[in-house]
């Protein structure tokens, strides 16, 4: 009766003003069970009270919708895939074993041997779609734009053993191999594919559906099992040339309804989103250069219709199906199971573990209302895969679920139809050429949308940037006639900006913007001391849309960004140069102790560099990375020590680059790590080996405890 009468009392002070701010939760454990069935047995318990992970099994779907205790959120956003090793020169392995997946027409060929509609209704027991391209029937571009070229894909590859069969066996003959007792051989030895099997979910029966197929094309297939963590260092961080795996199942979530797919397609057939051995060896001379072009195209938008647009996307997506380093298998109908006593904002695309704003939201009721407060015990499949580093760490959504608590963008999506809300800006202004397909949404009034003749870009907005003199370059100096674009995106910071505190007890500085601009640049060019040959495709990619940005005021900040990229939603076109980079928030003074560990080449920030060079793959927050990054920060405490110093300088001096040096040493004496962010919720203790993560909620944090509460259901 007593803990009612509190519970009460606290939802009563939280809807009156008189709570605190942020998190409503106190403290959440992240723990990891990756077999979904002992995981809905312990929501039953009691002994969890959510698993965040997208589950596609019926009969643990009946086993919650039958317990009154519990309840579960659906979303449509996860898929899976197998992803093939393409590498190979015409096509073997260093070693020179015979790699089939090498040739395009093979793996074009799996389309055929693979029957999609078994693993959707038969292993998937019906919670899935057959998925015969990268697209998802369930967004815009797939319901609403291009369903016909949906269609038209699934009647051309759909299941047909004979025919896939009859294109491998002759392609098997052309590169010399033969039958040896039913078996394919490649001089005079069997050749044995290694298949990677993902063993927690659905993906053990469909890896072994797969292998079953292939053993009747006669080859000889070796399954390993094994967990996201144990196959991930194989598939993910080996040299794909060495051959040490053939295959493997994959897994994605799309962490939002993604109003636009088009800028998916560099993640998977190009060089300019992953910084993975496996998709930097797409920039191989095996590579389509029509499909590269077209995948580029898209994700800069560089189409002035409609009609242009819908021409990209057939090539996108009948090159994409042909050249085939990935086939896709089906879309899940995924359910996250909780008790019915939690809410949080669920996302209709990536459910509970992809949704951004499940630290604001993730709360306990009673009677229908949040409780202030409280230890949250989430379980997921899986915990601490990768290392975590903002610039180019762990991209796995499990790792993402809890760095997304930690850190925010200056922005949130909308968890129910991915369109933006501003968080840490006031308003913004999108101009676009006239004729434009650009468009704004009701209830967006932050957002003005402006059609015009013309966009000039000021000349001394900033364009490039020069890696040796470590000086941006400008328009004027770059393009003396003068340079025009397509979009010009205004962003209006708050006067209170420069208020909003980090975790270590320091707050957010102008440094933090314009180091921002600078390592979008900087690690690309090969004359900066940090230089990754993985970001030089993005990095081209970027440079042939980009054109300026300018402060037009630091205080209060405005900014002002010139692009020939734009977005169908004027909402999504904002860009706003916010210290969150691919893999989470970074400010100057933390990503500085990585920087001088990379130039020293003691450390790296992505995998394919630490591959390259032998070395650590950055990681802020355990493992043999901190004592490295602790030398640099206690020589910071003594130097006073700012990166980039020819422009970061000009706005942080010795003296307060110590200041940040200091709190960030109290912070690693308080907690034990380096992950710094500004998110309602910090990150408390990691243990790796036991895989617990522990969050706590961040008492400093400026935004009311309500703000998102409309987003949660």
């Amino acid at each position: 009766m007593k803990k009612l009468l509190v519970a009460a009392l606290l939802v009563t002070m939280a809807f009156a003003g008189l709570a605190r701010q942020g998190a409503w939760l106190d403290e959440v454990v992240l723990t990891q069970e990756p077999n979904t069935g002992a995981a809905v047995l312990k929501l039953a318990a009691g002994d969890i009270d959510m698993y965040a992970f997208s589950i596609s099994d019926r009969a643990l779907f009946a086993q919650v919708a039958a317990n009154p205790d519990l309840k579960a959120y659906t979303s449509f956003g996860s898929f899976n895939d197998l992803t093939m090793n393409h590498s190979g020169d015409k096509p073997f392995f260093t070693d020179g074993r015979l790699n089939p997946f090498g040739v395009p027409a093979i793996r074009e060929a799996m389309h055929w041997i693979i029957d999609r509609e078994y693993i959707a209704n038969e292993i998937m027991g019906g919670l899935a779609t057959g998925k015969y391209s990268y697209l998802n029937a369930a967004f815009p571009d797939g319901s609403q734009r291009y369903p016909h070229i949906m269609a038209d894909l699934e009647d051309y590859y759909a299941y047909n053993f004979a025919k896939g069969e009859a294109i491998i066996t002759a392609e098997m003959t052309k590169l010399g191999a033969t039958k040896v007792g039913g078996k394919w051989a490649y001089q005079g030895k069997v050749i044995e594919l290694r298949f990677l099997i993902r063993n927690e979910d659905e993906r053990l029966l469909i890896g072994n559906y797969i292998s079953d197929q292939l053993e009747k094309l006669g080859f000889s297939v070796i399954r390993q099992y094994g967990r996201s963590a144990e196959l991930s260092p194989l598939w993910i961080s080996s040299n794909p040339l060495e051959g040490q795996w053939h295959l493997y199942t994959g897994g994605w979530v799309t962490t939002a309804v993604s109003r636009d797919q088009g800028t998916g397609f560099n993640q998977f057939y190009t060089t300019r989103v992953l910084a993975w051995p496996l998709f930097q060896a797409l920039s191989t001379a095996t590579t389509d250069p029509t499909l590269d072009d077209v995948c580029d195209k898209l994700a800069r938008r560089d189409y002035n219709s409609m009609d242009e647009r819908a021409v990209l996307f057939e090539q996108a997506l009948w090159l994409s199906n042909k050249y085939a380093n990935i086939i896709w298998l089906v879309d899940r109908q995924g359910f996250t199971p909780v008790r019915a006593n939690t809410a949080v904002a669920a996302d209709l695309a990536a459910g509970v573990y992809g949704s951004q704003v499940w630290g604001y939201t993730a709360q306990f009721q009673q009677d229908g209302k949040p409780v202030v407060g409280g230890t949250m015990k989430i379980a997921t499949s899986t915990l601490l895969i990768e290392p975590w580093n903002p610039i180019a760490g762990s991209n796995w959504v499990y790792d993402m679920f809890p760095i997304r608590a930690t850190g925010e963008n200056s922005y949130l999506v909308d968890t129910r139809d991915g369109l933006l809300w501003p968080l840490h800006f006031e308003k913004a202004t999108i101009e676009v050429l006239k004729g434009l397909p650009v468009g704004t949404n009701p209830g967006h009034d932050w957002c003005t949308l402006k059609f015009v003749d013309e966009i000039k870009v000021p000349a001394d907005a900033w364009i490039d940037w020069d890696a040796a003199a470590q000086k941006f370059i400008t328009v004027g100096e770059k393009h003396p006639g003068g340079l025009t674009a397509k979009r010009k995106s205004v962003v209006y910071y708050p006067a209170s900006l420069y208020n909003v505190p980090l975790h270590d007890g320091s707050k957010i500085t102008l440094a933090d913007f314009i180091l921002s601009i600078i390592l979008t640049f900087d690690r690309g060019k090969p004359e900066s001391a940090i230089y990754d040959e993985a970001a030089v495709s993005t990095l081209k990619s970027f440079l042939t849309s980009f054109r300026g940005v300018k402060i037009v005021s630091e205080n209060p900040l405005v900014i002002e960004t010139y692009s020939d990229v734009y977005t169908l939603d004027a909402e999504q076109a904002v860009t706003t140069w916010w210290p969150y980079y691919a893999q989470g928030p970074g400010f100057w003074h933390t990503l500085a102790l990585g920087i001088q560990a990379e130039a020293n080449k003691e450390l790296t920030f992505s995998k394919d560099k630490s591959a390259l060079l032998k070395v650590e793959w950055m990681d802020y927050t355990k493992g043999p990375s901190l004592p490295i990054l602790l030398k640099y920060l206690d020589q910071g405490i003594a130097t006073g020590y700012v990166p980039y110093a020819p422009t970061l300088g000009k706005y942080v001096t010795a003296d307060q680059a110590k200041a940040k040096y200091a709190a960030l040493k109290a912070w690693y004496e308080k907690m034990g790590h380096l992950w710094v962010a500004s998110g309602p919720m910090y990150l408390d203790e990691v243990f790796p080996v036991e895989k617990i993560i522990v969050l706590k909620r961040f008492e400093q944090y400026p935004f009311a405890l309500d703000k998102w509460q409309f987003l949660v259901k």
